[in-house]
């Protein structure tokens, strides 16, 4: 999960800038890297480069703490690059430039993926400084953003990385199914005290809904995270998305930007992101400040579960 934190800049003489400057010269011979930025990011390194030619690019590496790394998170690298390769004809405009992901001799892994940086500010860091009309516009733009990467379509429904190693499921129910038991076994796994049984109890009794979702659309069920938003600090628009290890094959409400769902539908898809949050904060030793807010609207989505009768 991409989590923009302040920039730390790394001394040339960091063990880390001789493999990275192996890796940048043959794609960028005529331009050499002037310094390197380091981000607090989760659970990838993440570094900002630049060059001397005024190109800023953006370098994920695999994990130094697999500890840390959630079920769905495991294959964060191949999944960002397959996502973006599979966007870039759609061309658009938010959506960052792939420039080389470099995979593990003998296996599938990529050990580092580099894109273009998408140029602007977090929304997280800004969001109080804009006007309700600029927050309406960038909620519009989102909306246009989740309805073009939806309009691609795959044969299952799933994990894009399971999708891609030829699994996957044939309904929507069975697939939201597997991504909960998956985030509720990194749970019980880190001991994390949940009221496992009724949420599994109740997403049983919910999962009929997802039968009238008949079609599998890319989603990134995390766009509208703040921190995933980045915003031209001139225009007050969006100018990059820089997180795809949610992507999915499944169901666009699952994003939780459109009007009008109905209410067991956003009840069941916020009852996973709730206990998504909570699994995070235990994993990456995050602040607990906002756990407690997020419990109570856990019990209150298992709650509006609850009155739904099938």
């Amino acid at each position: 999960m991409v989590s923009v934190g302040f920039p730390e800049k790394v001394p040339r003489n960091n063990k880390n800038t001789p493999s990275i400057d192996g890796f940048i010269q043959p794609l960028f011979p005529n331009q050499k890297v002037l310094d390197i930025q380091t981000y607090d990011e989760d659970p990838h390194p993440h570094y900002l480069l630049h060059m001397s030619g005024g190109t800023e690019l953006a370098l994920k590496t695999s994990t130094r703490q697999p500890e840390t790394v959630l079920y769905h998170e495991r294959h964060a690298l191949e999944v960002e690059a397959h996502v973006l390769l599979l966007l870039e004809p759609s061309r658009i405009w938010c959506i960052p430039k792939l420039i080389r992901c470099e995979v593990v001799p003998s296996s599938p892994e990529v050990a580092c993926l580099l894109r273009y940086k998408c140029p602007g500010t977090p929304l997280s860091v800004i969001k109080e400084k804009l006007t309700s009309e600029e927050l309406k516009r960038i909620d519009k733009q989102l909306g246009i953003t989740v309805d073009r990467i939806g309009q691609h379509t795959a044969t299952k429904f799933g994990p894009v990385y399971d999708i891609c190693m030829g699994r996957g499921e044939r309904t929507w129910k069975q697939a939201f199914l597997n991504l909960l038991e998956s985030l509720l076994w990194n749970a019980e796994n880190m001991l994390i005290s949940l009221p496992y049984f009724e949420i599994r109890h109740q997403a049983s009794r919910l999962s009929a809904v997802f039968d009238d979702v008949t079609e599998p659309r890319l989603i990134l069920y995390n766009i509208s995270q703040p921190s995933h938003i980045i915003i031209d600090p001139e225009t007050k628009d969006i100018s990059g998305i820089i997180d795809f290890t949610a992507a999915t094959w499944g169901d666009v409400l699952m994003t939780d930007i459109f009007e009008n769902p109905s209410l067991e539908i956003i009840s069941g898809y916020s009852c996973y992101r709730n206990v998504l949050k909570i699994v995070k904060q235990y994993y990456r030793n995050q602040p607990h400040e906002e756990e407690l807010r997020v419990r109570k609207n856990l019990m209150s989505d298992l709650a509006s579960i609850a009155e739904y009768t099938p």
